[in-house]
């Protein structure tokens, strides 16, 4: 190893060292808000928050020194989060994914989108106990194209009764319209809801 190598390398594995604490930091200063909140609304935004926080800490430990990175990669890493998640309940995770570089911006909007989606999968699709699937799914589709697919077999909701104010909802759509995506939701048999976006 010449010495500048070792001189790059340790350069980032401090800045992974900085970017992780820095991250430990906002999760722990949101988590002490979450506990002192007597507001039940309140702790679930900043519980909220604090799942953000740890996709972008994961995304961002990842980026360091790169212009683009492999969001296939994101994805694996992200399963063990989502299966703890599942926590032995009788739900399978799948995650399906082509090797996909983009730069940071999409990386960072996009590894929020799939969070809110698989953890709304897991939290909501399959209530008492029901067994099922989340599929995970990021395709390349056509020249500069992608397609990020989250899909699960559960109870579904009514898409025309929806509250369409939450801020999950509220904050796809509009990260979804920061890509230049177009956003579809499918609600029989469970709900599927796919993002087509451009990776130039």
């Amino acid at each position: 190893m010449t010495d500048e190598t070792a001189t790059r390398d340790h350069g980032v594995a401090e800045q992974r060292h900085r970017i992780a604490n820095l991250f430990q930091l906002l999760s722990t200063l949101t988590r002490m808000r979450q506990q002192r909140s007597s507001d039940a609304e309140a702790k679930r935004q900043l519980g909220w928050i604090l799942e953000a926080i740890s996709a972008l800490g994961a995304l961002q430990q990842k980026m360091v020194m790169h212009d683009q990175y492999d969001f296939a990669a994101f994805l694996a890493d992200m399963q063990g989060q989502w299966r703890r998640r599942i926590a032995g309940r009788p739900v399978q995770l799948h995650v399906e994914a082509d090797e996909i570089l983009l730069r940071e911006q999409l990386s960072s909007a996009l590894a929020i989108i799939a969070n809110e989606l698989v953890t709304n999968a897991i939290n909501h699709a399959h209530p008492e106990g029901r067994a099922g699937v989340v599929d995970v799914s990021l395709k390349l589709v056509g020249e500069g194209r992608a397609r990020l697919v989250i899909a699960d077999d559960g109870c579904g909701y009514d898409d025309q009764t929806q509250d369409r104010s939450k801020l999950g909802l509220w904050l796809i759509r509009g990260l979804a319209d920061q890509v230049r995506g177009e956003l579809a939701t499918e609600c029989q048999g469970g709900v599927k809801v796919r993002l087509e976006f451009p990776i130039g």
